[in-house]
C-alpha cells in the first residue's frame, strides 16, 4: 500500500505540529510505505487556468514545482491524506494551490455523478482520500463547511471512498490517529 500525506505548517498551531508527528510517527511504526510532504517552505505557482494540462502537456503542469512532484505521487497512490489547518471552513493558500493544480489528474470532459456534472477521470484508479482538519477554534458551521468542500473535491478528483475527520485538541490526537490506522486497514493496509 503507497500512501501520501501533505501537510502545510506555515501557520502550524502546537496542535498541529503535535498531531502531524504523531501521525508520521504511526506511519513509519507500522512499516508503511509512505511519501510525505511539508509545503510550508515550498515555492508554488497558482493555478492560472491556462488548460495546458489538459491540451498540450496532457496530465502535467506546465509549472515545475513540488506540486508537480505531489501530483505524481498522488495518482500512484493507495491514499492520500491531506492534513490541514481549518480556517473559516477551508483549506490554507498553499494546500489550496495544490488541490487546484490537482486539475491535471482530470479530463477536461463531463460526466453526471448524483444528478451533477463532473469532470471525467484521466486515469484507470485514483486514491481514497483521507481529510484531517485540526483547529481549536474550528466551529460547528465551519467544520460542516470542510466536511462539505472536501466531499466536493473528493467527487472531483474521483477517489471512490473519502473520509474527514477533525481534531481539536491535544487530547484527541491519539484518537484522530487511531482513526488514520483504522481508515489504512478498510482499504486494504495491514495495521
Amino acid at each position: 500500500m503507497e500512501i501520501l500525506m501533505v501537510s502545510d505548517s506555515s501557520n502550524q498551531t502546537s496542535l498541529g505540529n503535535a498531531l502531524e508527528e504523531a501521525l508520521l510517527k504511526a506511519l513509519k511504526e507500522n512499516n508503511y510505505d509512505y511519501k510525505h510532504y511539508n509545503v510550508s517552505e515550498a515555492e508554488m505557482k497558482k493555478c492560472i487556468g491556462c488548460f495546458n494540462c489538459w491540451v498540450k502537456t496532457p496530465g502535467l503542469c506546465i509549472f515545475d514545482d513540488i506540486t508537480r512532484d505531489i501530483a505524481k505521487e498522488d495518482v500512484n497512490s493507495d491514499l492520500y491524506i491531506i492534513l490541514n489547518e481549518v480556517k473559516y471552513g477551508g483549506y490554507s493558500p498553499k494546500m489550496k494551490k495544490i488541490l487546484d493544480r490537482s486539475i491535471c489528474k482530470i479530463l477536461p470532459f463531463f460526466k453526471e455523478v448524483n444528478g451533477e456534472m463532473h469532470h471525467a477521470p484521466r486515469y484507470d484508479r485514483y486514491p481514497d482520500l483521507l481529510f484531517v482538519g485540526y483547529g481549536e477554534d474550528i466551529t460547528p458551521k465551519e467544520e460542516q463547511d470542510f466536511k462539505s468542500l472536501n466531499q466536493a473535491n473528493a467527487i472531483n478528483f474521483q477517489a471512490e471512498k473519502a473520509e474527514t475527520q477533525i481534531c481539536r485538541q491535544q487530547e484527541e490526537i491519539e484518537a484522530s490517529v487511531l482513526m488514520v490506522l483504522n481508515n489504512i486497514k478498510k482499504i486494504g493496509g495491514e495495521v
